[in-house]
């Protein structure tokens, strides 16, 4: 989960993939600008791996025997199927089937008789707000479903002796496994340590070299785990800011954790804030796409526009651009950026058109300023972002491939929103805040899950 903070950055920066890269900033100091955050694990603890991991713990128990020297009684116990496992909220429930094997050697002959019961465990957890783990596992019930029976020519067995000595010492080494498993498997406080530590190293990505990100996580949050059929589902909501500077900042490891709580109703999707520059250099790219090499007509003259530029400043957004046809020379449009957020998308209004011939210029013919060719320029000189989500999406979709291939892990994100909160114009960028919504999950197939995490 860690390693997908990258991820993240990279959708709210849009063009790159982020990187720890050592960049050094061209730009001056400025003051930090502080954005809240809101990260959400959906996480789903699948019921087979963790199955697995109870059932690998009791077969280490059951390669003991119990035996009853007083009764020359030698017990070997084994599970025919696996345990059961069911988690509602802090509480796991297994239920332990158990096929039993008792022997008695006599001066005759070996006895031999066998039997089966189920012992159902219920494993209390108990997480503090320091992030320490605590379990208290104990026999909730037990159910013969046929008892051993040895009496074969006059050798009696005490049968509830030996059923009573089978509970009492199988129960208590059960219990200490599944208690043992879990704190072995599951080191929560450690993991999530490494987890801040991660989050909240500076990050700069290769297409801005003078941003720097840190995440800073200031509370956790953990919701009711719900049982379901094939998984036990739960939520990791992470509070925190995301700090922009255009230098990078100190930074030294996290030594403890916040206090983390209880919480019902912890939302689906996160909530990133982040500084992006949208640079003129990119849109410049948008823009020839629609304008370079176009021709535009109007009642019988026309215009086909090349070598388009554009830029901005800290009122407007431009394109020059060489026009030839009925007039040639060089065209400017100028305007003002505007962001449309129910359409998702920049579009320039008060278009204003100039001409420059031989050095001088002058307003732009009417024909040219106004009316069909000034509405077509005008749709033209649209940035949408809410088209560029499909894009986005491929693209976090093969970066959270790789981490899963990388680090054995099974996590997707969904991209909900890219949205403009605000944004300020300056020489050759447009400063944006970003705010993008997603939804992240990952699937927990086994508890040792939790160690792939590290380094």
């Amino acid at each position: 989960m860690r390693r997908l903070a990258a991820v993240i950055l990279s959708i709210a920066l849009i063009y790159s993939c982020a990187s720890r890269k050592q960049a050094v900033s061209t730009l001056p100091p400025v003051s930090k600008k502080i954005f809240d955050t809101d990260i959400v694990i959906n996480y789903r603890l699948l019921k087979g791996g963790i199955r697995d991991t109870f059932n690998r713990a009791i077969d280490e128990i059951f390669k003991e025997r119990f035996d009853m020297p007083e009764y020359d009684i030698k017990i070997q116990l084994s599970k025919p199927k696996d345990a059961s496992v069911e988690i509602d909220d802090k509480s796991i429930l297994v239920n332990v089937p158990i096929a039993l094997q008792l022997e008695k050697k006599t001066f005759l002959t070996t006895l031999k008789a066998n039997g089966a019961l189920e012992m159902s465990f219920l494993t209390d957890i108990e997480l503090d707000s320091n992030w320490n783990l605590t379990t208290k596992t104990s026999l909730s019930h037990h159910r013969w479903s046929e008892k051993p029976k040895l009496n074969v020519l006059g050798v009696s067995v005490p049968i509830e002796a030996v059923s009573n000595l089978i509970i009492k010492e199988s129960k208590a080494e059960i219990e200490k496994n599944i208690d043992e498993s879990i704190r072995q498997n599951m080191t929560i406080k450690e993991k999530m340590l490494s987890t801040v530590q991660m989050l909240s190293e500076p990050m700069t990505s290769e297409g801005q070299p003078g941003a720097w990100v840190q995440l800073r996580p200031s509370a956790f949050y953990l919701s009711k785990i719900e049982n379901t059929r094939t998984a036990a589902k739960g939520k990791i909501l992470i509070k925190g800011t995301s700090t922009v500077t255009t230098y990078k900042p100190d930074y030294t490891p996290p030594k403890t954790l916040h206090a983390v709580h209880w919480h019902q109703s912890i939302p689906d999707s996160s909530t990133l804030r982040l500084l992006a520059d949208i640079r003129m250099s990119d849109v410049n790219t948008l823009i020839k796409e629609n304008l370079d090499g176009k021709t535009f007509t109007n009642d019988g003259k026309s215009i086909t526009l090349s070598n388009i530029i554009t830029n901005c400043d800290f009122e407007r957004f431009r394109v020059v651009t060489d026009v030839r046809g009925t007039v040639n020379g060089t065209l400017i449009i100028s305007g003002k950026p505007v962001y449309d957020s129910t359409a998702n998308l920049f579009y320039t209004k008060d278009l204003d058109f100039s001409f420059k011939t031989k050095n001088v210029i002058h307003k732009a013919a009417s024909w040219i300023a106004e009316g069909k060719i000034k509405k077509e320029l005008s749709e033209k000189m649209k940035f949408s972002i809410q088209e560029q989500m499909q894009s986005i999406q491929e693209s976090v979709n093969r970066q959270v491939a790789d981490y899963n291939r990388k680090y054995d892990i099974d996590s997707k994100i969904k991209i909900s929103s890219v949205k403009l909160e605000s944004f300020e114009m300056k020489p050759g960028i447009i400063e944006a805040v970003m705010k993008i919504g997603f939804l992240m999950e990952t699937n927990i197939h086994d508890f040792r899950s939790f160690n792939k995490f590290n380094g």
